[in-house]
């Protein structure tokens, strides 16, 4: 699996299988624990890295804590219809936001897999197997327009018993807005620039001419399904040079800034989102049996 462009990934990220339920497609959707022996953290230029932001959007592991109980809530009360239903389970590679925001920034991933994305474990959901009556059951009757209720059916009461009442399942479309908006604007910021520069020499010494980090990771040469020799070379250094440049630091210094700004100005709302998004993950733990 290979999601091109760094935006699309954490953008994907965010909106998870979580958000949009199960059963609606029989894609791959999160593991509430992902394989860390896939790319280990240790090895990452963001490992200790954390945006303002992050305490009021969920985590790969927290989306996957979410997706989890949503799936085993969807389960049961399927059966209690009558129907036996199997939700996609695919254990998610323990890549985390940041670890790509800004291009790929692991030595071991860049190693292995160059930009590629690991193949996850997967468990496909048996929605087509179910029948319509089935169907309607998990996600409720079609809309006018043919589209699928994404809050209906069994599917729509698991999400509305973890958000609680009056509240929305998942991460709040302003948290997510200052996390993608933060992303777009520092990419103009001058100090991100001057560093996609210093960068942007440090490949070319290697014999890899990029202007910046987003035009390599979406070199349509490393498109293919397989991961090549000559994308390994290029993802390695790629994050030598970022190592070299700075330029994960310095440009998650720029959109750190960037992101408290907006926090301030949106203390009241983001401490109510902040609650919200605990009291889910407290529910989503109870439901699963975990604690919190």
């Amino acid at each position: 699996m290979r999601i091109k462009t760094t935006a699309t990934l954490f953008a994907t990220a965010l909106l998870l299988t979580g958000c949009s339920g199960a059963g609606d497609h029989d894609g791959a959707s999160a593991s509430a624990v992902p394989d860390s022996s896939i790319a280990p953290r240790s090895s990452s230029l963001t490992a200790d890295l954390a945006l303002p932001v992050e305490g009021y959007i969920f985590s790969e592991s927290e989306m996957g804590l979410l997706t989890h109980a949503m799936n085993d809530l969807t389960r049961d009360c399927m059966k209690a219809k009558g129907f036996d239903y199997r939700p996609d389970e695919t254990d998610a590679p323990d890549i985390g936001v940041m670890d790509r925001r800004y291009g790929i920034a692991n030595s071991y991933t860049a190693a292995t897999y160059g930009y590629h994305f690991p193949t996850p474990r997967t468990g496909r959901a048996n929605v087509q197997s179910l029948g319509e009556a089935g169907r309607i059951a998990l996600r409720g009757k079609p809309r006018a327009d043919g589209r699928l209720d994404p809050d209906g059916g069994c599917v729509g009461e698991a999400k509305k018993r973890l958000a609680g009442d009056k509240g929305t399942f998942g991460p709040d479309e302003i948290a997510r807005r200052i996390n993608m908006d933060s992303y777009v604007r520092s990419q103009k910021d001058p100090k991100v620039l001057a560093v996609f520069r210093t960068w942007s020499s440090c490949m070319a010494g290697k014999g890899y001419r990029y202007a910046s980090p987003m035009d390599a990771i979406d070199d349509p040469r490393f498109g293919k399904a397989a991961t090549g020799p000559a994308e390994i070379s290029t993802a390695r250094a790629d994050v030598e040079c970022k190592k070299k440049s700075g330029l994960v630091r310095t440009w998650f210094g720029v959109e750190s800034a960037m992101q408290q700004t907006e926090i301030d100005k949106n203390a009241e709302t983001l401490a109510r989102i902040k609650r919200h998004k605990e009291d889910q993950l407290k529910r989503a733990a109870s439901e699963v049996g975990q604690s919190r």
